[in-house]
């Protein structure tokens, strides 16, 4: 019997199951995905990544930098071409740029593939992308995978679980394969189900409605960064700090905002502060992209995600690609 039977087709195409990421690319994929800003091509590598380029032992030209990421990096609701990680390439001098972005992952599966794949490669800085709502999913022993055709699934994940003494210990693997939502054993509490149909009742009106609501409300959405006590926050900074711990080279935590930071509809006040205590205690430098986006006119900053999906525009790849090059080249030894 076929294992991937069960999977909704889409899912299937795009992804494929590995034991210890818990899925990633189809190796050598060229497909073009429906959506609203009329579709867009996903090109993998050989080691199945949206990656114009192969992870080659060898670097091609003078300067290479290694990207990680989920979505917004991988770039969901635009070709290969128009991701910051190109515009990034296209800036800086001589560099090439390794996306390793890996969409619907968490900040965790992203530091597995940087074990996989970094030490068999010659590289001279590193950037790790963290979009906040990550603190989430590092949690997380599932993601929960909504396929364009509505089918959904459930998609096991690896987890760190924090020990004694700071230690990251790996759990879930190997990972299980993905399984038909409908056959999931949940439990929901009667708030959850009230607060469930209230968002999806909100989300029947409309994005510009929502939008409206969550201003009003002073809506926060994530309150994990409150505190720097809160599980979620104490798991994001041990695998950051881990991470950063084990490079040799200039290594820039780049903080991806949610568009409710972007649109300034809910504080990022917390955000910085829990990066600012991380950039403080490990000594490395923390971009802060809503700095530079909040440049803009509040139409223009609109118009940096879609209509309907959260995900980036080109121009918000571009913009976010043009000022990551200027936080990153004085590291590079470039003007």
């Amino acid at each position: 019997m076929d294992a991937q039977a069960g999977i909704p087709s889409l899912h299937r195409q795009l992804m494929q199951h590995d034991d210890v990421l818990g899925y990633k690319f189809v190796p050598d994929l060229k497909v073009r995905i429906p959506h609203e800003g009329g579709g867009y091509l996903v090109k993998t590598n050989a080691a199945g990544f949206r990656c114009n380029h192969e992870a080659t032992p060898k670097k091609s030209k003078a300067l290479r930098v290694l990207v990680f990421g989920d979505s917004y990096t991988a770039g969901d609701g635009v070709s290969n071409g128009k991701r910051y990680s190109e515009i990034l390439e296209q800036q800086l001098e001589d560099t090439e740029v390794l996306n390793f972005g890996l969409s619907g992952s968490g900040t965790d599966q992203q530091y597995l593939i940087f074990q996989q794949y970094a030490p068999k490669l010659e590289y001279d800085a590193v950037v790790i992308s963290v979009l906040v709502e990550n603190i989430k999913r590092n949690v997380a022993k599932y993601r929960e995978w909504s396929d364009r055709t509505g089918e959904s699934i459930h998609v096991p994940k690896p987890w760190f679980e924090i020990a004694p003494g700071g230690r990251l210990n790996l759990m879930g693997v190997p990972v299980p394969l993905p399984y038909k939502t409908e056959v999931a054993k949940e439990t929901h509490d009667a708030m959850g189900e009230l607060v469930s149909t209230a968002r999806r009742m909100v989300n029947l009106l409309g994005p510009s409605f929502t939008d409206k609501v969550q201003k009003l409300t002073r809506f926060q959405p994530l309150p994990e960064y409150d505190s720097p006590d809160s599980p979620g926050w104490q798991l994001m900074r041990a695998i950051l700090a881990q991470w950063v711990s084990e490079l040799q080279v200039p290594v820039v935590i780049a903080v991806i905002p949610v568009h409710q930071h972007v649109e300034q509809t809910a504080s990022y006040t917390n955000v910085r502060k829990r990066f600012d205590e991380l950039a403080a205690a490990s000594n490395v430098p923390v971009y802060h992209v809503v700095d530079d986006l909040w440049t803009h006119a509040a139409e223009v900053r609109r118009s940096f995600r879609f209509q309907n999906d959260r995900h980036m525009t080109p121009l918000g790849h571009k913009t976010v690609g043009e000022s990551m090059a200027r936080f990153l080249a004085p590291l590079l030894g470039q003007r």
